[in-house]
């Protein structure tokens, strides 16, 4: 394979698998998790990936180097997509730690005004409704209201800087101080119903800023 063959296989091989995964990863939250997206279900969707991604990889191979494609060991094909697709899962989780693990409770100073730039991202029935909770799911927010829930492309990090007020009980969750209805051990309930989990390390800040938002 010449060089340009190579990038154009490369470019092509990243960009149908990492479409795929993205696009099944934002299917299975919506479908079946709230709250945050939890490590082993994104284990499993690389998983799942791992026999249709490695049949993207044979079919360019094919179409930029058939003689490589006809050596190929099916089994071990597999076994280098599955470890290429949890390489890539690794470095986005450490980028999306290393966006959030600092996060804590945004400034005021630091809050813009740029709630109507955050509701446009919402479906139109529920923008006009009270932000409760933010909920981090892999690339994904979840954004809970009074009378549902929607998922948005956007971090937590950023989601705090276009929302005041709020705090980040967890390094996966946010909730706004209108929105609880009570906190019990190590867990926060909301006026809906929903109970998200309140980080041992926050807690501190968390009572303290609680207390300036609770009417006396």
């Amino acid at each position: 394979m010449t060089l340009a063959e190579r990038l154009v296989h490369f470019t092509l091989c990243v960009s149908v698998i990492g479409a795929g995964s993205i696009g099944l990863s934002y299917a299975v939250a919506r479908r079946w998790f709230q709250g945050y997206w939890p490590l082993w279900a994104a284990l499993c969707v690389d998983a799942v990936l791992a026999v249709p991604g490695a049949v993207v990889v044979y079919i360019s191979l094919a179409v930029f180097a058939p003689a490589v494609a006809g050596q190929i060991d099916p089994v071990n094909l597999i076994w280098q997509n599955l470890l290429m697709t949890l390489i890539f899962r690794a470095v986005s989780l450490v980028l999306s730690w290393g966006r959030i693990r600092d996060g804590g409770q945004i400034e005021a100073s630091q809050v813009v005004d740029g709630t109507a730039d955050f509701r446009a991202k919402l479906p139109r029935e529920l923008r006009g409704q009270p932000v409760l909770a933010l909920s981090s799911e892999d690339h994904y927010l979840r954004v809970h209201t009074p009378t549902g829930e929607a998922l948005i492309h956007m971090t937590l990090a950023d989601a705090q800087g276009l929302l005041p007020g709020g705090f980040q009980i967890h390094r996966s969750h946010w909730v706004s101080g209108e929105a609880i209805r009570k906190t019990w051990g190590d867990k926060v309930e909301l006026v809906t119903g929903l109970s998200l989990p309140l980080s041992r390390h926050r807690r501190k800040a968390f009572d303290q800023w609680l207390e300036t938002v609770t009417p006396a």
